[in-house]
């Protein structure tokens, strides 16, 4: 069987999520993720309790990307005192494409809608060095709607 949720956004949950594929087409834009979290209050959850989705797929249909930007951070010492500040800065058309590229195994942390937009939050993890600002962009979409399917249900989510 598979599962289907059209424009439930608030019923996903996108703190494990990692992008497996990212694929702008005719018909939109095309997201294939792994650890995307279903909500008690989703309607396709029959367990009533958070849990993982197999392998899922997003589409934004319609969807085309409107803007990006590298998001730009602060760092404070341990008496909070401001060391360093870099600014949000906007992606070009070539920077956007570039990026786009590089998405597989990047993380989707948050996907919020805002009108006609989706606004997606993407990081890049260095697995070695977590002691530095890790890329992260700020991705707009503009689409009529999404719609998440997936195949199997995972294992319970454990809030520890």
């Amino acid at each position: 069987m598979r599962y289907k949720s059209v424009d439930e956004l608030n019923n996903f949950s996108f703190k494990d999520c990692e992008l497996v594929e990212f694929e702008i087409n005719p018909e939109g834009i095309k997201l294939q993720v792994e650890a995307l979290i279903i909500m008690p209050e989703n309607s396709q959850n029959s367990n009533f309790t958070q849990s993982y989705a197999g392998t899922t797929e997003i589409r934004f249909v319609g969807g085309e990307i409107d803007s990006a930007v590298k998001d730009g951070y602060k760092y404070y010492n341990a008496d909070d005192v401001l060391l360093d500040e870099v600014p949000d800065v906007a992606m070009s058309e070539n920077e956007i494409a570039s990026i786009m590229k590089n998405l597989n195994s990047a993380y989707l942390y948050n996907v919020q809608r805002e009108g006609d937009f989706f606004v997606l939050s993407v990081e890049f993890a260095d697995a070695e060095e977590y002691n530095t600002a890790l890329d992260s962009y700020t991705i707009k979409i503009k689409a009529e709607k999404m719609i998440v399917e997936w195949d199997v249900y995972m294992n319970r989510v454990q809030n520890n």
